[in-house]
């Protein structure tokens, strides 16, 4: 059993893997500079959900992956009538987004996750600081409050884009039904916040 970096956890030999494969297929589509970094809790779902797994067939996705997927290329104020996926990472890449996570490991326990972040926060703020090293970060989960609070300690509070205050939440991501009713979509959201900024 070893410590993972990405998580803090005792975990074994097959969860490192998973870790690095995780790593090598962000890596792939990482800008040389990055613009807007979409700061998430932790990757979601099953490994066919991680965002970077780019796939040709969308079925594989859960219905909350892909709408997890779509909201992010949104966030790019591209109008995309049909998703391809490789398309669409390349274009978010060529933009400069970058979709990185606090916990970069699925931690399912919300109490687990929130511990994961408190526990690592020092790390991930010196990690977007010093190696991501954004122009704009935008938090997208109830999770990324406390960063929020230690990003602006730095001194980097007029690079976060926020949404009245906190991160951009979508409470029906998975449910597009409700999502459209209560007009929860996050990626039309995030769009129209950067428009707004100077480039």
């Amino acid at each position: 059993m070893a410590i993972c970096e990405g998580c803090g956890a005792r975990v074994d030999e097959a969860h490192v893997q998973r870790r690095k494969e995780r790593l090598e297929l962000a890596a792939r589509f990482r800008p040389t500079k990055i613009k807007v970094l979409v700061l998430d809790s932790a990757p979601r779902g099953t490994a066919e959900d991680y965002f970077y797994r780019a796939v040709s067939d969308r079925t594989v996705r859960s219905v909350t992956g892909r709408m997890y997927f779509d909201e992010l290329v949104k966030c790019m104020g591209t109008k995309v009538a049909k998703i391809d996926e490789i398309l669409c990472l390349n274009e978010l890449r060529n933009k400069g987004f970058f979709l990185n996570y606090g916990v970069e490991c699925p931690i399912e326990n919300k109490g687990e996750l929130l511990n994961a972040l408190r526990r690592l926060a020092p790390t991930i703020v010196k990690r977007v600081q010093y190696l991501l090293q954004p122009t704009y970060i935008v938090p997208i989960s109830k999770g990324t409050e406390e960063l929020i609070r230690l990003f602006g300690l730095i001194g980097w509070g007029d690079r976060l884009v926020l949404d009245k205050g906190g991160p951009f939440v979508d409470p029906y991501l998975g449910d597009p039904e409700r999502q459209a009713v209560f007009a929860t979509s996050f990626g039309d959201r995030i769009s129209k916040a950067l428009a707004a900024l100077p480039s």
